[in-house]
């Protein structure tokens, strides 16, 4: 049976190596691969500081 959820030590870190884990917090956070691969590289591996880090990215204006 194919784990569709992060393991108990993910629900607090992003793990970029798990495909499984990319999977699920782009689904969570509603962003692409590469999005959430920007928003961990910013705002490290905690997933307290990235929703922050995607939250604040998402109310700033563009930037031409």
């Amino acid at each position: 049976m194919e784990q569709t959820q992060p393991t108990a030590d993910s629900a607090r870190r992003i793990d970029l190596t798990r495909q499984v884990d990319v999977q699920y917090w782009c689904r969570i956070f509603d962003v692409s691969m590469d999005q959430l691969r920007d928003a961990v590289h910013h705002a490290g591996h905690q997933v307290e500081e990235v929703e922050r880090y995607l939250r604040l990215k998402r109310t700033q204006p563009h930037r031409a």
